[in-house]
């Protein structure tokens, strides 16, 4: 019962937040302090009914995940609203022990299950800019000069945008008065593009992947470790 109210905090949180950094890629610090304080609530409610958490795992759930979310968002890799949530979803939910899973810390999983699921926007960028060339668009007008692979890369990542619109970064520089192709990770800290007519890459809203991990997470446990049980049974069917 009362992992059920954890998780369901949990999800309450990861949906309006996903919300608000889909509309506006921001997000009050308020919705953070209230629900790490209803996690920590929950915690000692735990303890005063006698419930003996493993007090251990709990804070291992969010020393790991605070840790690691914050050195993401230190070397650049996303915003703090991200470390923020995977803060919170310790407190909240410290652990999970339902379905396949990998290990309990609940925090883990759905990063792990919100990182595999962005598969999605490089498997729909990929189509769609097939559907583009096959249609005879020029899409690499201007961009002529750059190697096959990098044309297949940038076509996984992003597409041209006649007409850009809100949360995109550029996926262009100018090096020796030419156009070529930008794949730099550490976008975080740059402005968003307004040009028209470039390569653009999304500003991922990571939260909304987070939200999408998380219910994952509740309905079939972990991505991973249904992945690493694939990949064992394929190489057993072989061997």
């Amino acid at each position: 019962m009362l992992l059920d109210i954890r998780l369901i905090l949990c999800g309450v949180m990861l949906f309006a937040t996903a919300y608000s950094d889909l509309k506006s890629r921001e997000i009050d610090d308020k919705i953070w302090w209230v629900f790490g304080a209803l996690g920590l609530g929950l915690t000692a409610v735990e303890v005063l009914l006698g419930y003996s958490p493993d007090l251990l795992l709990y804070l291992a759930s969010t020393v790991l995940s605070g840790g690691l979310g914050f050195a993401f968002y230190y070397l650049g890799f996303y915003g703090g609203a991200d470390a923020k949530a995977l803060l919170c979803c310790a407190l909240l939910a410290p652990l999970f022990n339902r379905n396949l899973t990998l290990h309990p810390f609940t925090p883990l999983i759905v990063f792990v299950n919100s990182l595999i699921l962005t598969i999605i926007l490089v498997v729909y960028y990929g189509l769609n800019n097939l559907v583009h060339l096959l249609s005879g668009d020029r899409i690499f007008e201007g961009l002529e000069h750059e190697p096959l692979h990098r044309k297949i890369l940038a076509c996984l990542l992003g597409f041209r945008a006649k007409r850009v619109g809100s949360f995109y970064y550029s996926m262009e520089k100018k090096e020796d008065g030419r156009r070529r192709f930008d794949f730099s990770l550490l976008r975080v800290n740059e402005d968003f593009v307004t040009e028209d007519g470039i390569w653009v890459t999304p500003g991922i809203p990571l939260i909304v992947f987070m939200a999408a991990g998380f219910v994952v997470m509740v309905v079939f446990g972990d991505l991973l470790g249904y992945i690493l049980e694939g990949l064992v049974t394929l190489v057993k069917a072989v061997a």
